[in-house]
């Protein structure tokens, strides 16, 4: 048991970053005050604050019941407790020092990190993303180029607003962004933070008298990135903070980069003001994941977990999943967690029963047009070449699997599939309905058009592209 709360603690993690996200997770559980362990049918999650506890409770007990569910332990209960502050020890070199005085606002211009102490318990920081690993496609591509151009003339194009749906890429941009930023000496001090961060810092400084210090942290920088503005809505004094603060980052020919879920214009909630700060930039909008997007995301997130995925399990994958990043990075932390605890081979199948909740709901209605369309996308065949009368393999070996096909999930009379691939009589239905049999009771290798594969890869592959247009 010890050796796989150890394995599966990794991959709890990541599906509670996947459900609250990554600033989010490290600000409430990635600190030395918070801890998570894994027992005996439970998750024990341990705070030296009460009132920490209770925010956790209030506000995170959903998502971790759900991150539970993905890592295939739906039925872990979560235990809340409290436990004792442990005081640091004095080194004798720091001793004879006076304590300093902590600062109001936190000063590192990153999301708070994760201590290394405590690798059983302690989530380790990730690196931030790169603009080198970012995939471009048409559905990202204007995004792509702003991103590097703001750069490379700072404080000419600001703000740069970057809006889309969640899980396009926003904040993959924002923090490659931020590393180049970094590498630019020039620029000056560069600071990347979500508006939750900034509203918290805020909040904090208020209450502790820090507005003057978390003003020169914040106003007095070449950079300024903030994800998520729209959290902004309904906030009165943070709004007016921000608003004064991007107007000092202008007037000094700084750079600021934004995002958020909507275009300005209809974020009214954030006051007319804000709106207006935000549209004198330039704003790009990024769309959800197209296949090209998510074939290469799905083949790095893989290589990254370990996880071996067959041509048609990836080709499964890429069709069914929505073009949502967090959902993509879900499914293959699901599939890991599952291979870590059954030790199964992945299989269409499994991936259904594990990914259901995951894939957007189709009609099962399936035609002969369906079957033929599919065969023909997959392997590259034309549909003449299809219905012709050749004898070719190339003609024949995909025209059998599309019949087989069609018997399989139509539900078409003999008389209707040999009709629609312009054959003479049903009993050549039949004979390829026998002949593709034998080709998987002898689990055979089969040429289908220019590919050799095995023929319960070529009906999955074929089977995958069925689902994925119904």
């Amino acid at each position: 048991m010890v050796t796989e709360d150890i394995e599966i603690l990794p991959a709890l993690r990541l599906a509670m970053i996947e459900r609250v996200g990554q600033d989010r997770f490290e600000l409430w559980f990635g600190t030395n005050n918070t801890q998570l362990r894994l027992g005996e049918g439970s998750l024990l999650i341990e705070s030296t604050s009460r009132v920490n506890l209770d925010f956790l409770r209030k506000n995170f007990h959903d998502a971790i019941r759900q991150a539970l569910s993905d890592v295939q332990l739906p039925g872990h209960q979560v235990v809340y407790r409290e436990a004792a502050a442990t005081a640091p020890k004095a080194s004798p070199s720091s001793a004879p020092k006076a304590a300093k005085k902590m600062p109001a606002a936190p000063s590192s211009t990153q999301p708070p990190r994760a201590s290394s102490s405590s690798s059983s318990t302690i989530i380790q920081r990730r690196r931030f993303a790169s603009l080198k690993d970012f995939v471009v496609s048409d559905c990202n591509a204007m995004a792509k180029t702003a991103a590097t151009m703001v750069l490379q003339q700072p404080g000419q194009i600001s703000p740069l607003y970057i809006h889309g749906p969640s899980g396009s890429g926003k904040t993959h941009l924002l923090e490659g962004i931020y590393g180049l930023a970094q590498q630019k000496k020039e620029l000056g001090r560069v600071v990347y933070l979500s508006a939750e961060q900034f509203t918290t810092y805020f909040l904090e400084a208020l209450q502790s008298s820090g507005v003057a210090s978390f003003r020169r942290k914040y106003r007095d920088v070449g950079v300024l990135i903030i994800d998520d503005v729209q959290f902004f809505a309904g906030k009165r004094a943070t709004k007016t903070e921000l608003l004064h603060t991007l107007d000092a980052i202008t007037r000094r020919g700084g750079q600021v980069v934004l995002a958020g879920n909507q275009r300005p214009t209809e974020l009214s909630a954030l006051g007319t003001e804000l709106v207006a700060r935000f549209s004198s930039g330039l704003i790009c909008k990024v769309d959800p994941l197209d296949e090209v997007c998510k074939t290469a995301m799905i083949q790095r997130l893989a290589e990254k977990r370990g996880v071996e995925l067959t041509e048609p399990i990836a080709h499964w994958l890429t069709r069914q999943l929505p073009g949502e990043g967090r959902l993509v990075s879900g499914a293959i932390n699901r599939l890991w967690a599952y291979c870590a605890v059954q030790g199964n081979t992945l299989s269409i199948p499994v991936l259904e029963n594990l990914l259901a909740d995951l894939i957007p709901q189709r009609s099962s209605m399936m035609r002969l047009d369906d079957v033929e369309q599919a065969v023909c996308r997959v392997f590259g065949v034309d549909t003449k070449l299809l219905r012709s009368q050749s004898k070719s393999r190339r003609a024949s070996n995909p025209r059998m699997l599309a019949m087989w096909l069609a018997r399989k999930h139509t539900g078409a009379a003999l008389s209707d599939i040999c009709l629609h691939f312009q054959r003479r009589s049903h009993s050549t239905v039949i004979s390829a309905e026998k002949k593709v049999n034998k080709w998987l009771a002898d689990d055979s290798i089969v040429q289908i058009a220019d590919r050799s594969l095995k023929a319960q890869e070529a009906i999955e592959l074929a089977e995958a592209e069925l689902r994925s247009n119904r």
